[in-house]
């Protein structure tokens, strides 16, 4: 029998839907989604625009930067990243070994207010000089997901890195082992345990040693990945007072 026209209309359509789901199989052998199929992000020229010097990096998704004469507390437009536990770490570190000692172009999403409920501006931040666009890095890393009190002008895009990132399982999209509710103590390697105090003083907090990062809030033990780019050493005793808490991922003493 004879295909008629309509027929091979219908073929036509069905070939370039199955052409199209192609583009998103993974690749052969390596068990992964074609990056490269994905679109690119936005280009942008910052030539002219000026860069303004990270200061800190709070949360996966805020950070503090020094512009025009003073420290503005920065929220990254679309994303939500942990707050608590090993989650809420590594994104927070992720971000900061992304922009520590670096500068960000900023902008702002037109139909939104400028600042959230907590005063912070909200944006979308492009390290300098390169342009990363730093929001949707995060979604592509898998540290943070999608989440917007309204529409903005990149949430398609950022959708789309975020449904790659969940089918390749990558970050706070990996199959996590259980967590159990409280690991039974276990005695420090010789390198973790403080130096005795001196003959005839107690042992306290100004004899255990602690590092902190140069921008981070919280303390950690030598091994902790948080310090492997360099850390201050203290007492515990001293980063208590300064306002340190403990690190979640490397449970410091307390």
């Amino acid at each position: 029998m004879k295909n008629s026209p309509k027929l091979g209309v219908a073929h036509r359509w069905l070939l370039a839907l199955l052409l199209g789901a192609l583009t998103l199989l993974p690749v052969a052998g390596g068990g992964e989604w074609a990056e490269d199929a994905l679109p690119k992000p936005p280009l942008k020229d910052f030539e002219n625009r000026p860069a303004f010097e990270v200061l800190d990096v709070r949360a996966g998704n805020v950070l503090v930067v020094r512009l025009s004469g003073e420290n503005r507390i920065l929220r990254l437009i679309g994303l939500y990243a942990p707050k608590s536990g090993s989650a809420e770490d590594e994104a927070r570190a992720f971000l900061l070994r992304l922009l520590q000692g670096e500068s960000v172009y900023v902008e702002y999403e037109q139909d939104w207010p400028l600042r959230d409920r907590q005063d912070r501006f909200w944006a979308y931040a492009y390290r300098a000089p390169d342009g990363l666009f730093v929001n949707l890095e995060l979604i592509r890393q898998g540290y943070a997901r999608l989440s917007a009190p309204e529409p903005f002008e990149h949430q398609k895009l950022l959708r789309t890195y975020e449904l790659w990132a969940r089918k390749i399982q990558k970050g706070v999209w990996s199959p996590r082992a259980p967590q159990r509710v409280q690991d039974p103590p276990r005695s420090q390697p010789a390198a973790q345990r403080a130096a005795p105090a001196p003959p005839g003083q107690p042992e306290t907090g100004a004899h255990v040693k602690v590092y902190v990062t140069k921008h981070g809030r919280k303390y950690h033990r030598k091994d902790c990945y948080h310090v492997r780019r360099g850390a201050l050493e203290l007492t515990l005793k001293e980063a208590k007072a300064k306002g340190y808490t403990p690190c979640s991922h490397c449970k410091p003493p307390e």
